[in-house]
């Protein structure tokens, strides 16, 4: 499991998380929301250490992997079979583990001849496919998914949420798609003002959380708005 402690991370002014915590718990997977701009991908980029943190603590069990999917393309081996395979780790006698590989490729749309391309002559789509391909065959203990389905046609849509329900790891996924994402997740982490909640269940049932909270917090501030102006009013009459 990933455990943060009081997470805190902001740029200039703007303050994106004041002392969060929360918790990846084994078999987890997790919908991550909120406004854009409300720090969604810097989340995932200070749980792998691609920014630095302002202030707490991100807790990993020894040999716990991340496996991020970022829009930044860089491809290491010569063709799309190898590019996918490129993190097992017996990839030249391990014919299961190559057979995983062009099971997981077909499922998100490669065709067998596609499996000897260079991944430079793929369509930018498909690249970023070929890097999904890669995170999946590589089993990660937790994955962190940043518009998985952006590149997705309906055929690799829907296998990419079939494979997602049965993933044995910890899962975090952004994507505006909220149907796919409800069809995948156990948990909903929603971000908003600075601060996250995690609630058992989809997006659903934290927008309604969230929606009572904001009716309390409004609530709040027109009474302290109200006491105000009757102060003020008692100070210039008396």
């Amino acid at each position: 499991m990933l455990q943060v402690e009081n997470l805190s991370k902001s740029y200039g002014t703007q303050l994106l998380f004041d002392a969060v915590s929360f918790a990846v718990n084994t078999g987890e997977r997790i919908g991550v929301v909120g406004r854009n701009g409300h720090g969604k991908s810097t989340l995932f980029r200070l749980l792998t250490g691609e920014e630095e943190k302002d202030g707490g603590e991100i807790h990993l069990p020894a040999d716990y992997r991340i496996g991020y999917l970022a829009q930044r393309l860089s491809f290491s081996k010569k063709t799309v079979l190898e590019e996918a395979a490129k993190d097992l780790p017996h990839i030249d006698d391990g014919w299961q583990e190559l057979h995983r590989a062009e099971s997981i490729l077909t499922g998100l749309g490669f065709a067998e001849q596609d499996f000897s391309a260079a991944p430079q002559s793929l369509s930018g789509g498909y690249q970023v496919r070929l890097n999904l391909a890669s995170l999946l065959v590589a089993e990660p203990n937790l994955l962190l998914l940043d518009e998985p389905t952006n590149y997705l046609d309906i055929v690799a849509l829907r296998w990419l949420e079939r494979f997602m329900q049965s993933w044995k790891g910890e899962l975090m996924i952004i994507t505006h798609d909220q149907s796919f994402m409800d069809q995948v997740t156990t948990h909903t982490l929603g971000i908003h003002r600075s601060n996250v909640r995690k609630v058992e269940g989809g997006t659903e049932k934290y927008y309604a959380q969230l929606a009572l909270e904001e009716e309390v917090h409004e609530k709040s501030r027109l009474n302290q708005e109200k006491k105000i102006r009757e102060t003020e009013d008692f100070i210039r009459r008396f």
